[in-house]
C-alpha cells in the first residue's frame, strides 16, 4: 500500500470527520471549527469532493460564496447562485440523458430562508438516485454582518427539514463566533474542531521531502519549524532556530535564505513588541540582501527595498519617527531601480507621516505631494492597489491645515478627478495602513 503524505493524511481526517457528521439523522449544519492555517486545507477537501472525479464521500458538494451584502434577500441570492450551476451543467446531463434541474417558483409571502430551503430539496429530490446528501457549503465573500449571519443561519437550521439536505459552515477557532448556534440549536448544528495541527505537518512534508542532511534540506528543515515557533509566539524558539538557520545560509552563499530567515525572526520580534531588536534583524537582512545583489541575483535589490521597509515599520513602531522618516526617504531611488511604484508611493507616503506626527506639517505635506504625483503617474490597475486613497486623505487634511479650506477643496477636486467621488478609505490613515 502506497504511504500517504501529510497532506493526504489530514484530508483523511476530515473525510472522517464529514463522515461523522453525515451518519447522524438529525444533523442539518455542520459547523467546522478552523484555525486561520486550517482554512486552505478545508477548501482543498471540499474542492476535492466537489469533482466527481476525485471525490470519495457519496454526497454532492456545492459551494456557495455569494456575499450576504443583504440578508433579507441572501436566501433568494444563493438560490440565483444554484440556478447559474444548473445552467452551467446542463449541457453535460443532457449529454448523459439525465434531465436538467429547474428552480421551484416562489410562493407569496414565502420567507427567504424557506425560499433557499425549497430550492435545495427541490434539487435534491432531482438528483437522489446520484448522491446520499445534498451539501451546501456557505461561504460568503463579503459583507459578513454577524449578528445577521448568526440570525440567518438558525432561522434557516431550524426549519430545515430535510435530512439529505446538508449545510456546512467555517467557524474562526480564534472568535468562535456561531457558538451561540449550536447552543441553540443542539442536535441540529454539529461542532466539530478540524484539529489538523498544519505546523506538524509542514514538518512531516519537509522531512518526506528528504535530503535533511544537504544544505538546502536542513535550511528547509529549520526554516519550517521557525514558522511554527512564530505560530504559537515561541520568539525565543524563533531566535534559537532562526540562528541556525541563518549560519547555515550564510556558511553556503545562500543570500537570499538569509534574508528570509531574518525576516521571521524580525517579524516575531515585532508580534511581541520588540521593535528595536527587530531592527537589528532587518538591518543584517539588507546586509544579506546587498550581498545577493553584488552576486547578480535578480532578487537581490527587491529583497533590500522589503528589508528598509521593514527597518521603516520597527523604527515607527519605536516612535523613532525622525529616523523612520530620513529611511524612507532614502529608500525612494531603490524603489525606483526596481521599478515598484508602490513602494516608490510608499516611500513618501510614510516619509509624510512620520513628519506630521512630529507636526512638521509644511514637510508632511510637500513629501504627500510626491506620494500623490507618484500614484497619479500609474496605470489603474496599480493604483487600486495601492494605499492612494490615504495619501489623497492625507493631502487634503494637511491642505487645509497649512493652506486653508480653500485649498483642501481643491486639493479634493483634484483627487476626486483622478479616485472618483467614492475615494475616502473604509479605515483611518495612519502608519499601520
Amino acid at each position: 500500500m502506497v504511504k500517504k503524505n501529510a497532506v493526504e493524511r489530514r484530508l483523511d481526517v476530515l473525510h472522517d470527520q464529514w463522515t461523522e457528521f453525515a451518519q447522524l439523522p438529525e444533523a442539518r449544519l455542520l459547523r467546522w471549527v478552523v484555525e486561520p492555517d486550517e482554512v486552505r486545507m478545508v477548501e482543498a477537501f471540499l474542492r476535492k469532493e466537489e469533482d466527481e472525479r476525485l471525490g470519495e464521500c457519496p454526497d454532492l458538494f456545492l459551494r456557495l460564496e455569494e456575499p450576504f451584502d443583504e440578508p433579507a434577500r441572501y436566501g433568494q441570492t444563493l438560490c440565483e447562485a444554484l440556478v447559474r450551476l444548473a445552467e452551467e451543467s446542463r449541457a453535460g446531463l443532457e449529454q448523459e440523458g439525465l434531465s436538467g434541474w429547474r428552480c421551484p417558483a416562489v410562493k407569496g409571502g414565502m420567507a427567504d430562508e424557506d425560499v433557499f430551503l425549497a430550492a435545495c430539496e427541490s434539487l435534491w429530490r432531482q438528483y437522489e438516485h446520484l448522491c446520499e446528501h445534498l451539501v451546501l457549503v456557505l461561504m460568503p465573500t463579503r459583507g459578513v454582518d454577524a449578528a445577521a449571519w448568526l440570525e440567518w443561519l438558525r432561522r434557516t437550521v431550524r426549519k430545515a427539514n430535510a435530512p439529505h439536505v446538508r449545510l456546512v459552515v467555517l467557524d474562526d477557532a480564534r472568535t468562535l463566533a456561531l457558538e451561540p448556534l449550536a447552543e441553540w440549536l443542539s442536535e441540529r448544528v454539529v461542532t466539530i474542531p478540524a484539529k489538523l495541527d498544519m505546523g506538524r505537518a509542514l514538518e512531516e512534508l519537509s522531512r518526506e521531502a528528504g535530503h535533511v542532511d544537504t544544505p538546502g534540506g536542513q535550511f528547509r528543515e529549520l526554516f519550517v519549524r521557525m514558522g511554527n515557533a512564530a505560530t504559537r509566539g515561541d520568539v525565543g524558539k524563533v531566535e534559537a532556530l532562526g540562528a541556525q538557520a541563518v549560519a547555515v545560509a550564510a556558511e553556503h552563499g545562500f543570500h537570499a535564505l538569509g534574508v528570509t530567515a531574518r525576516f521571521v525572526m524580525g517579524g516575531a520580534l515585532l508580534g511581541a513588541q520588540r521593535p528595536r531588536e527587530a531592527l537589528a534583524h532587518y538591518q543584517q537582512a539588507e546586509v544579506a540582501a546587498g550581498e545577493s545583489a553584488a552576486k547578480g541575483e535578480p532578487e537581490g535589490p527587491l529583497l533590500r527595498l522589503k528589508a528598509r521597509m521593514a527597518q521603516g515599520a520597527a523604527r515607527v513602531m519605536a516612535q523613532e519617527y525622525a529616523q523612520a522618516a530620513a529611511l524612507y526617504e532614502e529608500t525612494v531611488p531603490l524603489a525606483r531601480e526596481v521599478k515598484d511604484a508602490r513602494m516608490e508611493l510608499e516611500c513618501w507616503r510614510m516619509a509624510s507621516w512620520c513628519c506630521e506626527v512630529q507636526k512638521e506639517s509644511e514637510r508632511a505635506l510637500a513629501h504627500g505631494q510626491r506620494a500623490w504625483e507618484v500614484g497619479r503617474a500609474m496605470d489603474a490597475g496599480t493604483r487600486d492597489t495601492s494605499t492612494l486613497p490615504y495619501v489623497a486623505e492625507a493631502l487634503v487634511r494637511l491642505s487645509h491645515e497649512r493652506r486653508g479650506p480653500g485649498a483642501a477643496r481643491a486639493m479634493e477636486r483634484e483627487v476626486e478627478s483622478v479616485l472618483g467621488t467614492d475615494w475616502r478609505p473604509e479605515t483611518p490613515a495612519g502608519g499601520v495602513q
